[in-house]
């Protein structure tokens, strides 16, 4: 009973949190991302709950995975963190594809600069990415944007770009046309699964190593 606990026990747990982690966290942001669309969760909150939550908490547990040498299980937190990052952005979509109202503006201007985003993966290990966004300035009707940052320029100064906003002004206002509510969710869905499938295996590898490395008893004669 004691080895039971003390072994397979621990593994089962540890593989089932593996496994548990990425869905999760998914679903953390997503609750959180809808409950400030569609109802009264404000901008710190979202932020908070929906963003930063969910990242420290797959951080934390990539961590821990790290320093007993579970690679997979540490690993499989940055795909998890992607699926967690897409099911947040996707109910904003969503919302603008069931409410959005589209408006008609004029671009005075389109600015092009670039913007640099670091990130850390499970091993700690910091990667640089380097964007280029076109910055369109609008003359809206009432309560339009008065810009757009995106990563291409969809229209030249003095013509038309039609655009979706929030009547509600809950989610931050699209061009027409590029919410992609269903295909987030996909890509969620995807990035999570991966992240499940990479914490099964790591729990598997985990416990297989420890009973390889265990010391057998001698038999008795």
């Amino acid at each position: 009973m004691a080895g039971w606990q003390g072994g397979w026990g621990r593994g089962l747990w540890r593989t089932a949190l593996a496994v548990a982690a990425p869905p999760l966290a998914a679903a953390l942001a997503f609750g959180v991302a809808w409950e400030s669309a569609y109802g009264p969760l404000g901008t710190w909150e979202f932020f908070l709950g929906g963003l930063l939550l969910p990242l420290a908490l797959l951080g934390w547990h990539a961590a821990r995975a790290a320093r007993r040498g579970a690679s997979l299980i540490s690993l499989s937190a940055l795909p998890a963190g992607f699926g967690a990052f897409f099911a947040l952005v996707s109910v904003g979509h969503s919302a603008l594809e069931d409410r959005g109202v589209e408006i008609s503006c004029v671009v005075l201007e389109v600015s092009k600069h670039t913007r640099t985003e670091s990130s850390t993966d499970a091993q700690g290990h910091w990667t640089s990415t380097t964007r280029t966004l076109y910055d369109h300035h609008l003359d809206c009707p009432a309560g339009g944007p008065e810009h757009l940052d995106i990563p291409s320029r969809l229209a030249e100064e003095g013509e038309s770009l039609a655009v979706l906003r929030d009547p509600q002004g809950k989610v931050s206002p699209r061009a027409a046309g590029d919410a992609h509510g269903w295909g987030l969710r996909t890509a969620a869905a995807v990035t999570v699964g991966a992240a499940v499938l990479l914490g099964l295996a790591g729990g598997i590898r985990e416990a297989y190593e420890k009973r390889r490395r265990r010391p057998r008893r001698p038999t008795r004669r």
